[in-house]
This record gives C-alpha cells, structure tokens and sequence, in this order.
C-alpha cells in the first residue's frame, strides 16, 4: 500500500489529490478514470509503513483530502 501525491491539470487550474492504492500506477489509472480530460502527474510516492494494519477503520483504497484546489 502506497500514498501517491497526484497533480490534476485541467487548463488553468491545477489541483493536488493524494490517494491510497496497491501501487502508483493503480493511483493514476484511478484518477485518469475519474479525470479523463485532465493530464494527470505524480508528484511524490511514499509508503505507509507508518500506518497501523491493525485499524479496522483504515482505508484500504480512496481518496484523502486534496492539498489545494484551484479557484
């Protein structure tokens, strides 16, 4: 399991999203899925050996709260 920081561009409006997947290549098939007509990059990968497997309540694939939107 991986966080994977992926930067959205649509035009002029540019927007981060981090996710949770198996790999980063799952991260962006998922959000070039959901943004189709957007160029989508990967801006960092890390693992999530700091998160507990033991939290029933964790996520195991989704998304986390953007870093920024663009007005």
């Amino acid at each position: 399991m991986v966080k994977v920081s992926i930067r959205v561009h649509s035009g002029a409006a540019r927007f981060d999203v981090a996710v949770l997947a198996d790999s980063a290549q799952q991260a962006v098939d998922l959000l070039r899925g959901r943004y189709r007509s957007c160029d989508v990059r990967v801006r960092s990968l890390s693992g999530l050996a700091d998160f507990s497997g033991d939290d029933p309540a964790a996520p195991t694939h989704g998304f986390l709260q953007p870093d920024a939107l663009a007005a």
